[in-house]
């Protein structure tokens, strides 16, 4: 009931942080920050559809399962010692964590990476590079610029996007052999860095 002389707003209970906390936040932060000498990424940037995509594909083997993928067999292996109860806990307190802004760490012309990002990359990541859910393509903007840089090596690489069932992996990996200099990459990153969060999830 309201207070006499005043107004009292019902709000939905906050999930508990606890699996987060013990599960999660060892590698990607407190605030799901993420980690530079960890290499982990920014997991708060990330709308609970993408989360529950990569989760699929870590357990499945699609993602981390790649001997030289160090970060992405530490993922899967800690995946893998979480029930569904518990990542469905640790999901409902991360998507509840405000988007994060991240220092520049490479050198790029964002002008250039604009275009080449409109050419390139527009048509599944979208123009603010907010990711489609449609063709399940990665949030981009919120992402450490190091890491989008790592993630783009791997796919390079056959390190990520190498499962014959990875679809979205096997399209990524086909769109990057297009760029023709790792300056092209670099300058694409910057303006991926010029993009701002959008603080609202689904």
């Amino acid at each position: 009931m309201a207070d006499e002389g005043g107004d009292q707003t019902t709000q939905k209970p906050r999930p508990s942080n606890q699996i987060f906390l013990t599960s999660c936040a060892t590698c990607h932060g407190e605030k799901g920050e993420g980690n530079l000498t960890l290499k982990t990424p920014s997991i708060a940037s990330h709308p609970r559809w993408y989360l529950d995509e990569q989760i699929r594909k870590f357990k499945n083997g699609q993602r981390g399962a790649h001997p030289q993928d160090t970060q992405g067999n530490i993922m899967r292996a800690a995946i893998s010692k979480l029930t569904d109860s518990e990542i469905k806990q640790a999901l409902d307190y991360l998507i509840t964590l405000p988007a994060l802004t991240h220092p520049t760490t490479l050198t790029g012309n964002a002008e250039k990476g604009r275009a080449l990002y409109r050419e390139n990359c527009m048509a599944c990541h979208r123009f603010n590079a907010g990711g489609e859910v449609v063709f399940k393509s990665a949030p981009l903007a919120g992402l450490q610029d190091w890491y989008l840089l790592a993630q783009t090596e791997k796919f390079l690489k056959g390190i990520r996007g190498y499962h014959p069932k990875d679809e979205q992996g096997a399209k990524m990996r086909e769109n990057l052999n297009l760029l023709t200099t790792r300056q092209e990459l670099l300058d694409i990153l910057a303006h991926i860095a010029t993009l701002k969060k959008k603080s609202g999830k689904k």
